[in-house]
């Protein structure tokens, strides 16, 4: 792997040498053609050095309209490459102007691919699927692999993160048959990582890991400076599907030393998740708190926003940093109904709604049913199995000393035991020690605080749990549902007028939900449920 990213690196201090030479010799043309080719030698995240510098100088030298052109599309590359997108969006929208005007399909399809890359946050995901389907447009008839390699990533890009699984395969089988068709590695390299990624969500471990090889062996037969990381999260996301510990903290080192070597948050948020489930908490929290401490909303909202928040998030809420789960909620709450990826569809992360899901449950919130359900819903859409499993309890749990062993039944209504294995003494009777007793015997369940408090203090409408377990849902939950019911009705009117889908889609998940609850709590007649 390293050999791929050596051979990237000379290529570009190659070209950075020409542009010196064409400087010196006052050859405008070749200072153009060379700067061209530099972004496609950066590292995806990784500080750009003079790069931008370069393409900038050639661009402002440009004699044609054409070579301006292409020059703002390679200068918007080399920006977003950076980590800086804002830099790149009027040189990427003049790109574009500049494109329309010359009427060539190539020079467009160029243009359209840089207007993605500046697009890539996640409240553009309307303006890339248009730009996309522009691409794609472009590019159909046009002989150049790379172009047409570019548009079907973007579409593969765009289909997964809106969960649409048919055109997932489109786009896997139309990189094949390129692949096939070209001959090159380049093409070979992204069908086969992209199918090993598919496999992966597909929890298929034994297709995976065969093509897991096979990234590996064509990656290094490839110039293209993100090998190295392609595999590496290749390989993280398997040891996380299969427990692997050893492999989970040896990624964890590779994830945490190049996050911090070169300054990007996602890997660093990457890191913890991996030190949370290869079992060393201590290494999480400290990632944690470093990335965390100026808030999450200070986080850059770009392409790599969602990866690094619901990796937070998932760190906060098995460590129980209620105040931080609860940021990353309000924060991804817009994106519900998305998918995570690590870039352009290296890996799969989840679904935003598991994180909510996630969050809202450390947090004892009533919604984190609606959540599991929407979360379950995304990924039976996508056969994610592995993923789906998941949300059936914590994969890890945050670590405990020892267990505490509260006595259900007393010898005595004045005293109860309590204290750790082998070491128990006598209390008093304690209200908080029959809080303790209701909830030991609702492992798994959420219970309100009026529930709770109604349940030790023998109200009416809950029995105490000696007895039968009491009703699956109280009046003031069936009040709220459906209330909440109502509401939704009209806003999926307000939705359906305004054509908006996605925003239906989530109401009818939603709707769905808490239809099931309330079923799921009354029998005949609106009965309740015990």
């Amino acid at each position: 792997m390293e050999a791929s990213a050596d051979k990237a690196g000379d290529a570009l201090r190659a070209q950075i040498q020409a542009f010196h030479d064409a400087r010196e010799a006052g050859d405008a043309e070749l200072m153009a053609t060379t700067a061209l080719g530099m972004p496609a030698g950066q590292r995806f995240g990784v500080h750009p050095g003079q790069v931008p510098a370069l393409v900038h100088e050639a661009y402002t030298v440009a004699g044609s309209s054409l070579s301006r052109c292409r020059l703002a599309a390679a200068l918007a590359r080399a920006w977003v490459y950076g980590g800086d997108a804002d830099r790149a969006v009027a040189f990427a929208a003049e790109a574009v102007d500049l494109a329309e005007g010359l009427g060539d399909p190539d020079v467009l399809a160029d243009a359209l691919d840089a207007a993605l890359l500046v697009r890539w946050g996640p409240d553009d995901f309307e303006q890339r699927l248009r730009l996309a389907a522009r691409l794609a447009e472009a590019a159909a008839h046009l002989a150049d692999p790379e172009m047409r390699l570019s548009a079907h990533l973007w579409r593969l890009t765009t289909a997964w993160e809106c969960l649409d699984v048919v055109a997932v395969q489109r786009q896997l089988r139309a990189l094949e048959a390129l692949a096939g068709e070209s001959g090159a590695p380049r093409p070979t390299f992204f069908a086969v990582s992209r199918r090993a990624t598919q496999a992966l969500v597909a929890d298929d471990l034994d297709l995976a890991d065969r093509l897991i090889v096979r990234t590996r062996e064509v990656g290094s037969e490839v110039a293209e400076p993100d090998v190295d990381a392609v595999v590496h999260s290749l390989v993280a996301a398997r040891a996380r599907q299969v427990g692997d510990v050893d492999t989970l903290r040896n990624e964890a080192v590779a994830f945490e030393q190049y996050g911090a070597a070169e300054g990007i948050p996602s890997v660093s948020a990457e890191a913890a998740v991996l030190w949370l489930e290869g079992g060393e908490p201590g290494r999480a929290s400290e990632l944690l708190h470093q990335l965390a401490g100026a808030g999450l909303a200070a986080i850059l909202r770009d392409v790599d926003f969602l990866l690094t928040v619901t990796s937070l998030v998932r760190v906060a809420t098995v460590l129980r940093q209620d105040d931080i789960a609860a940021e990353g909620a309000d924060l991804l709450d817009p994106y519900a109904g998305r998918a995570v990826l690590n870039a352009g569809a290296v890996t799969f992360h989840g679904v935003v709604d598991d994180y909510l899901y996630q969050a809202h449950r450390a947090l004892g919130h009533r919604s984190a049913v609606r959540w599991r359900h929407a979360a379950a819903s995304g990924y039976r859409r996508i056969g994610a199995r592995w993923w789906e499993r998941q949300l059936g309890g914590p994969a890890v749990d945050a670590p405990t000393a020892s267990s505490v062993i509260v006595h259900l039944h007393p010898d005595t209504p004045e005293v109860w035991s309590v204290g750790r294995e082998g070491a128990t003494g006598a209390l008093p009777d304690l209200k908080g020690l029959h809080y303790l007793r209701y909830l030991a015997q609702r492992p798994g369940v959420e219970v309100g605080a009026l529930q709770l408090s109604a349940a030790v203090a023998g109200h009416a409408g809950v029995v105490l749990p000696d007895s039968d377990a009491g009703e699956v849902v109280d009046d003031q939950a069936l009040a709220m549902y459906r209330d909440r019911l109502r509401e939704i009705d009209g806003d999926l009117a307000e939705a359906e007028s305004w054509a908006d889908q996605g925003r239906v889609e989530r109401l009818r998940r939603e709707r769905e939900a808490l239809l099931d609850e309330v079923s799921s709590a009354t029998g005949l007649a609106g009965r309740r449920r015990r």
